[in-house]
């Protein structure tokens, strides 16, 4: 019996074998492709960018911003110098009454009394006294200068006594006040409680043409009690008055309003027939309501 025959792989036809060189070229062409493309651009013309893909946003309003101021200008430091002047204190020609006796009728509340002012001055100085039927009261003494009355002492009296008093150093420029109370500096025509009242009326008498409504007279005044300051008398204008003495047809009033707690309004009226003696005054304190009221009952000489 005949040995069986071996079957050998059939020969592949040239036509296959092509195909199957073409189907891997066409696989390592896609892969080289697909490598470019995965591949970072190197140097040359950029790549077209790729169409991005759609993002849609909410438009949400937003607040204004607010303004920004601009930072503070930086004023440069000024350059050291001189402190600024105060203006002088004023100082006036002052043409005084004659010396003379006035007899006063003072009102308090509802009670009355009697007072009288005697007014003495000469090359020497002045003496000026205010007192009651008691001889309470105050006096004042010291020189007559070019500006007027240049106060050196001035007391209160009770009872016939010395109780307070200020003196005006003028040596080494200072007001001393009896009992403790002190010293202030003395200013360029520096007045008393007293003297202020015909001083006043000389500044107006030496030229009164300079006194119509709103003009004013500054004096420092000084009491014996330590108090003291500058007061403004001011023009208020002209009015009638019916005194004790007699009636005026016109007195100049002027008010000085107080400048610190418990310093007294004062008002004057000078009368011009009277070579603008002064022939009432009133000073009233708000605290306390207390109030005093002058007015001429007699004038001689």
């Amino acid at each position: 019996m005949p040995a069986p025959r071996t079957l050998s792989p059939p020969r592949r036809s040239r036509r296959w074998r092509s195909a199957a060189a073409l189907a891997a070229g066409l696989a390592a062409l896609h892969l080289a492709l697909l490598d470019a493309l995965n591949r970072p651009p190197t140097s040359g013309p950029a790549a077209a960018p790729a169409t991005p893909p759609l993002v849609v946003r909410m438009l949400v309003p937003q607040p204004a911003p607010a303004p920004v101021e601009p930072p503070p200008r930086r004023v440069p430091p000024r350059a050291p110098g001189p402190a600024p002047q105060a203006a002088p204190p004023p100082l006036y020609a002052v043409r005084l009454p004659p010396p003379q006796q006035l007899r006063w009728q003072r009102r308090r509340g509802e009670a009355e009394d009697e007072l009288r002012l005697d007014f003495e001055h000469d090359a020497a100085g002045y003496r000026l006294v205010l007192a009651d039927g008691a001889g309470d009261g105050w006096a004042s003494r010291g020189a007559v200068g070019v500006h007027g009355l240049e106060p050196e002492r001035l007391v209160e009296r009770r009872r016939q006594r010395e109780v307070r008093a200020a003196n005006f150093r003028r040596e080494i420029g200072r007001i001393s006040f009896s009992g403790g109370a002190g010293e202030l500096p003395l200013q360029p025509g520096a007045q008393d409680r007293l003297s202020w009242l015909l001083q006043l009326a000389g500044v107006v008498a030496a030229a009164p043409q300079r006194f119509g409504p709103g003009a004013a007279v500054e004096l420092f005044v000084a009491g014996a009690r330590g108090d003291a300051g500058w007061r403004r008398f001011e023009v208020r204008g002209a009015e009638p008055l019916d005194l004790p003495a007699g009636p005026v047809a016109g007195a100049l009033r002027l008010e000085s309003l107080p400048q610190r707690p418990y310093e007294p309004a004062l008002e004057v009226w000078l009368d011009p027939a009277r070579g603008w003696l002064p022939v009432r005054w009133r000073s009233r304190v708000a605290e306390t309501g207390a109030e005093a009221d002058h007015r001429l009952a007699a004038a001689g000489s």
